[in-house]
């Protein structure tokens, strides 16, 4: 072998150096821009989150039942911008790790390709080396000049044998690297994907509940002046019908156990609140319960195992609690469901927690298809949001 084999050796050498040590630096380059990328989606979406509980402080704040349905009002029509916001955000987090992904393999293809056409050239010399005598060390021995020529022959031969074997290495690390990459990202774009399914249909569940809420300020604002208009006889009324309850819980044996565990919402899909727990009406009316609006004919499942203790289907319109039934739980812990449309339990049936016990309605005192939900404890009613589990 000649000099100017030896020259063109060092020269692969060197090249073999400098594309090892490239490698990891442009590898790092691009995870750095990647990170940066996802950080700045990821806080976007964060930072639209934060913004959600922010706007129950509003709801907190408002002092009478109308104030508290524009605040919901206002804080439902706020859920839906930021919602289709962080919908535009995990688009463009899906285009981007889709373009990462197409990235990716295009990375994998070519780094193949140079473990390919570097095992090649491997190959060849091995058989170049195996085909010349001289290659061997006794062969470098004799074929040398002087024997520094031979050191300086065998120095470059360790080299190219190491940087070959390096480089094969490096890039099959690359390799098995992007293909886990590929692998995650794969599964960032399915959970993605499937987030935004379901961040669209929390967004058509929020236009229906915005419209709901525009009605029950409606309601509120129809109940609040039909009460103001004819107090006296409403407040007389009211009176009346909670004597009947009072008499009914005095004469109810609350001698059992309690059934244990926490309560359930009644509608589980319908939990915005029409009218809260507490004074109304500008402090002239108590609300003993709490109210969820609901389609009519909506399922009430029963929060708690119980027994159903009271049931009334005979009603006046525009009067009292309509059709209403209780359910004993024992303890003496009762619930109440008013304005029912249709009572599914029979009196006396043991009912499962979770089990259909009613059916939303307006019948009695009502402008709107709603449940009126009331806890009581020894026969004295309660706020429900203490004891509804989330």
């Amino acid at each position: 072998m000649g000099k100017k084999f030896w020259y063109k050796l060092s020269a692969a050498v060197v090249c073999c150096v400098m594309l090892l040590a490239m490698l990891p630096l442009a590898a790092m380059e691009v995870q750095a821009d990647d990170e940066d990328t996802l950080k700045d989606l990821n806080s976007r979406y964060e930072e639209l989150e934060a913004q959600q509980t922010e706007l129950q402080n509003k709801i907190d704040q408002a002092k009478t039942e109308k104030e508290k349905q524009l605040a919901i009002k206002e804080k439902t029509a706020s859920e839906i911008s930021i919602l289709k916001e962080q919908i535009s955000v995990l688009n463009q987090k899906i285009t981007y790790l889709e373009t990462e992904i197409a990235n990716r393999e295009e990375e994998i293809a070519n780094l193949n390709s140079d473990i390919d056409e570097n095992y090649e050239l491997f190959k060849q010399r091995v058989r170049s080396m195996y085909m010349t005598d001289n290659t061997t060390t006794l062969g470098l021995v004799f074929g040398s000049d002087s024997f520094s020529e031979f050191l300086t022959r065998s120095e470059y031969l360790k080299r190219v044998a190491e940087h070959d074997q390096a480089l094969i290495d490096q890039l099959n690390t690359d390799k098995a690297s992007v293909e886990e990459a590929k692998k995650a990202l794969d599964a960032d774009r399915e959970d993605l994907e499937a987030s935004q399914t379901s961040v669209e249909a929390k967004k058509a569940e929020l236009d229906q509940k915005l419209s709901a809420t525009e009605q029950q300020i409606q309601n509120i604002s129809q109940m609040e002046q039909e009460f103001l208009a004819n107090k006296e006889a409403l407040q007389q009324e009211m009176k009346e019908v909670q004597d009947e309850i009072d008499a009914i819980y005095a004469a109810m044996d609350n001698s059992g156990d309690y059934v244990g565990g926490s309560f359930s919402y009644p509608i589980p899909s319908y939990r915005s609140i029409s009218s809260y727990y507490g004074w109304r009406f500008g402090g002239t009316d108590f609300h003993t319960g709490v109210d969820f609006p609901a389609p009519a004919g909506t399922p009430i499942l029963a929060p708690n195992a119980g027994v159903v203790s009271y049931t009334k289907n005979t009603y006046v319109p525009g009067v009292g609690y309509g059709r209403y039934m209780i359910v004993d739980h024992g303890g003496g812990y009762t619930t109440l469901y008013g304005h029912l449309s249709a009572i599914v339990a029979q009196l006396g049936e043991r009912v499962s927690k979770g089990e259909t016990i009613a059916k939303v309605g307006t019948t009695g005192w009502s402008t709107g298809n709603h449940l009126h939900f009331e806890i009581r404890v020894d026969g004295q009613h309660q706020n429900p949001l203490n004891y509804l589990a989330s």
